[in-house]
């Protein structure tokens, strides 16, 4: 079930001769999708626009109705839940602020203590309601602030760099929170969000989308990735004495290679199995592998 579509999105900031172009975009039901890229991409153009903080041109469908009337637009965008990069600050303590929202949101009072009590007992955040934001870390402020969109039961939710910040417990919590979320909520709900932690965001995402200077580089599943080259890419660290020993082995295995900080990505036709036999008979010390060859990280220049 399609809860989002836009094809045609088009954003151009003249002063910077920015322009952003996406030919078509669709947010299943039940999914997660991650945007990535370098920083300055237009990463966050892409997420405002879609939770309806930016205008962007196109043809936009939420929930399977077009955007036609100002009026239809306020009620759909009711059942977007936006959390940006820098959340706003709480005043109050945190169960106040979430009693006003539901209140806002038309839950009967007699309902509310048992609304927040489930929420928040899911979130891991029941022994916190009663601190105030100054109180809590980053992390906890996310949550809080996921619970908080969540009174709403929006049917898409839009995050913008949740993971910034985050200690990699922190994100990985998180991140099973949203996945554990799509597979509970009783009505249909899709996630997208944007984040530098690729290996994270790839664990969890059904599709990604990868942007370059604003233009879409890859769309689709981490599977498709694989099957759209004909060639495996992994990250290597080998330990020697001399380095160019180390790059006289990778010669012998790959049909090229680049040094990435402290690693070598390696492009060849060897599989696994294969490449890291061919390592561990040289006289390199193999100290940390990953095959890239499903991640978008093979897409950075």
């Amino acid at each position: 079930m399609e809860l989002f579509r836009a094809e045609g999105i088009l954003k151009h900031f003249p002063r910077s001769n920015f322009r952003l172009s996406i030919p078509s975009l669709t947010l299943a039901a039940g999914s997660i999708t991650g945007v990535v890229g370098e920083n300055g991409n237009g990463k966050t153009t892409l997420l405002d626009i879609v939770a309806g903080e930016s205008h962007g041109e196109g043809n936009y469908s939420y929930f399977s109705n077009n955007i036609d009337s100002k009026s239809k637009w306020l009620e759909l965008k009711n059942n977007i839940g936006f959390i940006p990069q820098r959340i706003p600050r709480w005043f109050g303590t945190l169960e106040q602020n979430l009693i006003l929202k539901a209140s806002l949101e038309g839950i009967s009072p007699n309902d509310i203590d048992k609304e927040l009590d489930e929420l928040l007992d899911f979130l891991g955040l029941q022994k916190y309601r009663k601190l105030k934001w100054t109180e809590i870390s980053t992390g906890y402020r996310l949550r809080f602030e996921l619970a908080r969109v969540l009174i709403g039961n929006p049917k898409l939710l839009v995050l913008d760099e949740p993971l910034a910040n985050l200690d990699i417990n922190t994100q990985q919590k998180f991140l099973s929170d949203l996945k554990e979320l799509l597979s509970k909520k009783d009505y249909p709900l899709a996630v997208i969000l944007s984040s530098q932690q690729l290996h994270e965001i790839e664990s969890v995402a059904d599709q990604m989308i990868f942007l370059r200077q604003g233009q879409v580089v890859y769309s689709g599943s981490l599977e498709a990735i694989a099957e759209e080259e004909t060639t495996f890419l992994y990250e290597v660290q080998l330990i020697h004495n001399d380095s160019l020993t180390v790059e006289a082995v990778l010669k012998k295995v790959s049909s090229e290679f680049k040094k990435v900080g402290p690693y070598y990505q390696v492009t060849t036709e060897n599989d696994v199995s294969s490449f890291l036999s061919s390592l561990t008979k040289s006289d390199c010390e193999l100290k940390y592998f990953r095959n890239l060859s499903q991640s978008t990280k093979r897409f950075f220049n």
